[in-house]
């Protein structure tokens, strides 16, 4: 079977958003869009990071990706950007998971020195699921930073790209995704360019 892998990365004021889906597990192609910070780097800072857990904004930002699923929104732009695919009815809940938790929790530590689908070490972000255990098919992954991030709402909503034609919806694709289980995590990393940086991981 043939592997894929779609990478999509925007940069939005000083929000900076990514997105990247393995749907027949890892990746052995890519294509990729870049705004001006095209080498990825998104500064200093790493040696001053906090780490919060699963604590009430990722529990915040979880809740709204379940509601988006399961509500009247979950539809996405088609090609066209006029005609829609509607999921609405289609779609169940995500298990909020605390391997992908440790997964997402290492992917948003390491996008403070390089916002990038490819690791500090030069792999695949998709690599992130086997080094904490996890036997995922499919896999899926979305990171954002900015202080337009700052809180699991406000990550959510930019994930959420309501204003965003079809090439601008990787993350709400994602979020939609054929996938069963999700991990969140974010980290805070003030002498960095961004300062907020958040990881959302996703299997099936």
């Amino acid at each position: 079977m043939k592997k894929t892998f779609f990478c999509i990365i925007t940069l939005i004021a000083v929000s900076l958003l990514a997105s990247c889906m393995f749907p027949h597990g890892e990746s052995s192609s890519g294509t990729g869009t870049h705004g001006e910070s095209g080498d990825g780097n998104s500064g200093s800072g790493s040696e001053n990071i906090v780490e919060y857990g699963i604590d009430d904004e990722v529990r915040a930002c979880f809740k709204l990706v379940n509601e988006f699923r399961t509500g009247d929104e979950a539809f996405y732009l088609n090609k066209d950007n006029t005609t829609t695919t509607s999921l609405v009815g289609q779609l169940g809940e995500l298990t909020l998971d605390e391997g992908l938790c440790r997964a997402a929790q290492i992917r948003a530590r390491e996008i403070v020195s390089n916002f990038s689908h490819t690791r500090p070490d030069g792999t695949s972000c998709s690599t992130v699921f086997a080094e904490c255990s996890l036997s995922f098919g499919a896999k899926g992954e979305n990171i954002a930073a900015g202080t337009a991030s700052s809180t699991g709402r406000a990550a959510f909503t930019q994930w959420k790209e309501d204003d965003k034609n079809y090439d601008g919806q990787g993350h709400r694709r994602n979020m939609l995704g054929n996938f069963t289980h999700i991990g969140i995590a974010y980290v805070y990393a003030p002498s960095s360019r961004y300062k907020y940086y958040w990881a959302m991981v996703l299997g099936r």
